[in-house]
């Protein structure tokens, strides 16, 4: 994690940076360049994806791909070393000085090198965005309500939506125009349309901002999900279905992840970590999918497979994590309120050989009336006309 005593050794990169750009005619910005990431030590959704795509297809762009040097991802782009940026690096501060695209799958696209608060404070003084484009890949579906997504807090002039009904509550909700919030799909899609399924259950809840990640096992949240894994009808219903479950926690909490390996678990059960299992890999081959409220079970149903949702702790997830959105998750699969539920639904799904009901399936399709392998291409061709 990023100090502030680091963050501020990067401002000052920054600003040095700024400077040698705007005083150096051969580093001014290049109309060319663009600077793609996702958090600034991964590659392993849109943003890498998007990368691959642009490097093999349309190599009149200069595209640069922004990541720490000690990721566990950095050997998937090794071929590209050439073009991989170290994040937080003054080489990173320059690029982004002279980058006409900032592509991110999150709210510092681009990598932007400061927090996204100071990078406003830092753009009333300096404009640095001012000539560039600023393009928000996202990483999951946008559901609920959340303040800082509103059109006056962010430089998005494009967003990226992976769902239809998506588009018209960035439009209604936060106030974007149609011309910034479009339908493509997203970039990762490309790759769930060939997949071979595995015995195997995935597990796979989001996190809650109000939970301290060093005091996880004292929260409602830890006790839900050990109740569920140490479950014996959990084991019983595993063997006898000859089913692996695979526990992946979002990655906020992947750093307690050892939490959760604990006596009590079948040996079916796997806790998985974020260094050695890819998410992606995950959702292509796994069978049934059991989260809360986690928009990764857009990426599930989009394969046309079936979702569980364990929502144990709702009014509060709601009230304190986020707000209220457009989708009712009971219209992609059932929901469960306690673990009782929970496992009678997980019973049903998979004495039911776990095919994806025909009334979710409607959802599914209205949700993504385009299912097909060219979600790079669109967006490409909507970067380039932002």
């Amino acid at each position: 994690m990023t100090t502030v005593g680091q963050y501020a050794i990067v401002a000052l990169k920054l600003i040095a940076a700024y400077f040698v750009t705007l005083f150096s005619p051969s580093k001014r910005r290049n109309p060319n360049l663009m600077l793609v990431s996702e958090k600034g030590y991964d590659a392993r959704d849109n943003g890498y994806h998007f990368f691959l795509h642009v490097l093999q297809y349309h190599p009149e762009i200069e595209a640069y791909y922004v990541i720490s040097d000690d990721s566990p991802d950095r050997p998937r782009l090794a071929e590209h070393e050439n073009r991989l940026v170290r994040y937080l690096s003054f080489r990173h501060c320059k690029l982004f000085c002279q980058a006409h695209w900032l592509v991110g799958t999150h709210f510092r696209s681009g990598h932007t090198p400061i927090p996204f608060e100071a990078a406003k404070w830092v753009n009333r003084v300096f404009h640095i965005f001012k000539n560039k484009k600023v393009v928000f890949l996202q990483h999951g579906i946008t559901k609920n309500f959340q303040k800082r997504f509103g059109v006056k807090n962010t430089f998005f002039d494009l967003i990226i939506c992976g769902a239809a009904p998506e588009v018209d509550y960035f439009v209604e909700e936060f106030q974007y125009p149609r011309s910034v919030a479009r339908y493509t799909g997203f970039c990762r899609y490309d790759k769930l349309i060939d997949f071979q399924v595995k015995r195997q259950l995935l597990v796979m809840p989001t996190w809650r901002k109000y939970i301290n990640p060093n005091q996880i096992v004292d929260s409602q949240y830890y006790k839900a999900y050990e109740a569920l894994l140490t479950d014996p009808r959990l084991a019983s219903l595993l063997e006898q279905h000859d089913m692996e479950l695979i526990f992946y926690p979002h990655h906020c909490f992947q750093p307690v992840v050892d939490r959760f390996k604990k006596g009590g678990i079948s040996p079916r059960i796997t806790i998985a970590d974020v260094a050695h299992y890819d998410v992606q890999q995950l959702l292509k081959e796994s069978a049934l999918l059991v989260t809360d409220y986690s928009s990764v079970f857009f990426d599930f149903t989009y394969m046309k497979k079936p979702v569980l949702f364990y929502q144990f702790d709702k009014d509060i997830f709601f009230s304190k994590h986020v707000g209220s959105g457009y989708v009712d998750e009971s219209a992609f699969g059932p929901v469960a309120l306690d673990v009782d539920g929970l496992l009678s639904s997980l019973e049903a799904c998979l004495e039911n050989g776990m095919h994806l009901e025909p009334a979710y399936e409607a959802t599914v399709d209205r949700f993504f009336p385009m299912r097909d392998t060219h979600n790079c291409e669109r967006v490409f061709d909507a970067v380039m006309d932002c």
